[in-house]
């Protein structure tokens, strides 16, 4: 009976149990609270700063094409059958932080190379004001995830940081926001930081989800943009494989656990 149990439980849960049996329950259970704690983040930062402030208010004063939020948060894993509810709500959880994190890159990007600022010298000046107050709020919002990830979850599942200075040097390599002139040289200081907070909060989000939701979408969806790392996601026919992979590596990604 309580091997049925056990044999039922693991299968509903392939994920947690192979994380349970690699590193114990006390390592888990605190990095799982920041990231439930950062639910409400996300959705202000979805919200707010994404949805009201940028698509709707931003990017048309800058004449910048708005982002398509549907073409990047892609939630469809948690139709897998057999998963426990646990498991439907963070793969839930994974498609929607990663979705917003891939499409506040497109944005930057966007931004940095399309804006251009309105003839209306009053618009100019309001612009000028919501863009740092915009941009203000969502590296605020993206640094606390980064807080979360740098001090409690990465330290206690070992996974990989991103220090300011790596992003900064792979956003150089990439030349980003390199002729941005659009609001003076303050203007693109503040761009660029956010493309840095930007980096680093895909990094964790790289790390997290190829830890904790490994699995590939159901379908192939037009127009869909996915993150880079999904290309090391396994089958979600092929559950058993990956339980073989996280008991034994912790994770999908090229950068394994320290631990």
């Amino acid at each position: 009976m309580i091997n049925n149990i056990k044999a039922w439980f693991i299968k509903r849960n392939p994920i947690f149990t192979s994380h349970l049996q690699r590193i114990g329950l006390l390592r888990i259970i605190p990095p799982a609270l920041a990231m439930y704690i950062m639910i409400p983040v996300y959705i202000f930062f979805h919200i707010v700063c994404i949805k009201l402030l940028y698509n709707l208010l931003i990017c048309p004063l800058l004449s910048v094409e708005r982002i398509e939020l549907k073409h990047y948060i892609v939630i469809d894993r948690h139709l897998l059958p057999g998963l426990s509810y646990t498991a439907k709500f963070h793969c839930a959880y994974c498609g929607y932080a990663n979705g917003l994190s891939v499409a506040t890159s497109v944005l930057l990007t966007r931004i940095s190379t399309e804006a251009r600022l309105p003839a209306n010298n009053i618009l100019r000046v309001l612009l000028i004001f919501a863009y740092f107050i915009t941009s203000g709020l969502s590296v605020l919002a993206q640094s606390l995830v980064i807080l979360s990830f740098d001090y409690v979850m990465a330290p206690l599942l070992g996974l990989h940081r991103m220090s300011m200075q790596q992003a900064t040097d792979k956003m150089k390599a990439s030349g980003f926001a390199g002729e941005f002139t659009v609001f003076g040289k303050l203007g693109r200081q503040l761009l660029r930081f956010e493309y840095n907070c930007s980096l680093r909060h895909a990094n964790s989000l790289e790390q997290i989800e190829s830890q904790w939701c490994p699995i590939k979408h159901l379908d192939d969806y037009p127009g869909a943009v996915y993150p880079e790392h999904h290309e090391f996601f396994i089958e979600r026919c092929e559950l058993c494989k990956l339980r073989r992979v996280l008991c034994s590596e912790g994770t999908v990604s090229t950068r394994k656990p320290t631990w």
